[in-house]
């Protein structure tokens, strides 16, 4: 059975909303990352789940033949327009953030190693020299 107009346009309407908001959750968590804010990123982790449920659970409802009815309809067209820029600012978005997290994750591993490198030094100075070892020589 198909959507009637209205609420397919309704539909399209909070489809873009929803994307409005993954893309401003999607701003706190790379400034989260950026900040090594864990606990914030955490939250706005939870909020972009549920958004993105949300939008999944709308597109499951819509229209098979939306390409079609986006040429038939302008407001159809007009509203999947931006509903498609939308979408590409949160991939965009999504990208930026990527990296910044590998290169978070880069440097994370860099001072793990540094670390690990610390510690193997650290404990061959540490060694006590063995008890038949002369520790001092008297050489007068």
């Amino acid at each position: 059975m198909a959507m009637p107009m209205r609420e397919l346009l309704d539909t399209l309407d909070a489809q873009c909303l929803d994307y409005q908001a993954m893309y401003r959750h999607g701003l706190v968590q790379r400034d989260c990352l950026r900040g090594d804010d864990l606990k914030k990123l955490n939250a706005t982790a939870v909020h972009m789940r549920a958004l993105m449920d949300r939008v999944r659970t709308r597109q499951v409802r819509m229209p098979a033949d939306l390409a079609q009815l986006e040429r038939e309809h302008p407001e159809v067209g007009r509203r999947t327009q931006c509903l498609r820029r939308r979408i590409q600012a949160v991939l965009d978005l999504r990208d930026e953030s990527d990296c910044t997290a590998r290169r978070l994750l880069d440097d994370t591993r860099r001072q793990l190693h540094q670390v690990g490198t610390a510690r193997r030094a650290s404990r061959v100075y540490r060694r006590q020299p063995p008890p038949q070892v002369a520790r001092f020589v008297d050489v007068r």
